[in-house]
């Protein structure tokens, strides 16, 4: 499967295209984001990195804001253990997935990975990246499937709650007061 995607941030004036591609031996998405957030310009372009099953092997990120550039290298292996920029990080060891801050695609990754029965709710640990922040940590979040299109999600702050719809694929369409998909 090879899919592009184009969403609307409706909270930052930003817009975004990404690339999902599904192969024989791993899933790799790619995208690119610009807009304007906190009275400044940004542009973010990201690489990441999935096995068949969803769980991330890899992210690489640059970040540009008020003229200036930052890169995030993250990797998991096999056993759980994240590094960045080669530098162990055991602290992340119970997350499985990422939340990165700009984009509605990250929600994919666990909605995908845990394919929920209906009605199910679980609680999973992330390693959430506030791009425009520079942070990086791991958070708790909630995943409730609501029906076949539609999840509840809870979490990254205290009492943020959304009813997220995905498509088929379980990438976003609608994603309330924050992206919508612009394209089919």
């Amino acid at each position: 499967m090879k899919k592009q995607i184009v969403w609307k941030g409706l909270d930052m004036q930003a817009m975004e295209y990404c690339n999902v591609e599904i192969t024989d031996t791993d899933i790799r998405i790619d995208g690119s984001i610009v807009g304007f957030g906190d009275d400044t310009p940004f542009s973010v372009t990201y690489d990441i990195i999935t096995d068949r099953n969803w769980e991330v092997t890899a992210l690489e990120m640059a970040v540009e804001r008020s003229g200036d550039c930052a890169w995030i290298s993250i990797q998991r292996d096999p056993d759980g253990k994240w590094t960045q920029s080669g530098h162990a990080r055991p602290e992340w060891f119970e997350c499985i997935d990422i939340d990165i801050s700009l984009t509605p695609f990250t929600n994919t990754l666990p909605i995908r990975r845990l394919d929920l029965p209906l009605n199910e709710r679980t609680e999973i640990q992330v390693l959430y990246i506030n791009v425009l922040d520079n942070e990086i940590k791991p958070l708790s979040q909630w995943y409730t499937r609501l029906s076949e299109d539609k999840y509840l999600f809870e979490g990254v702050v205290k009492d943020f709650k959304a009813e997220i719809t995905v498509d088929e694929d379980g990438l976003v369409t609608d994603y309330p007061g924050l992206f919508t998909r612009v394209n089919a």
